[in-house]
């Protein structure tokens, strides 16, 4: 059975639209540690949690080790077992 802690300005329903005193959206975030298992917070933010504040130098994220080094492994010689 889940347990509920709730501070702050919050919403009667979860997952709907919830507006500020002054009219602004405020953005919901589910967070948790283990996904969508496990306990979680339902977070809202005044502004969206996902909202970049700056882009810094880019790098490659293209793995160091390809493919095409590991072809000659011993293991594509075994015979096929069909």
């Amino acid at each position: 059975m889940p347990f509920y802690h709730k501070l702050g300005n919050i919403p009667p329903k979860r997952h709907t639209i919830h507006k500020s005193p002054e009219g602004n959206f405020y953005y919901e975030q589910l967070f948790g540690t283990v996904g969508f298992d496990g306990m979680s917070s339902l977070l809202y933010h005044l502004h969206r949690p996902t909202m970049v504040k700056e882009i810094l130098r880019s790098y490659s994220v293209a793995p160091e080790i390809s493919r095409e080094e590991h072809e000659s492994l011993e293991s594509q010689r075994l015979p096929n077992q069909a």
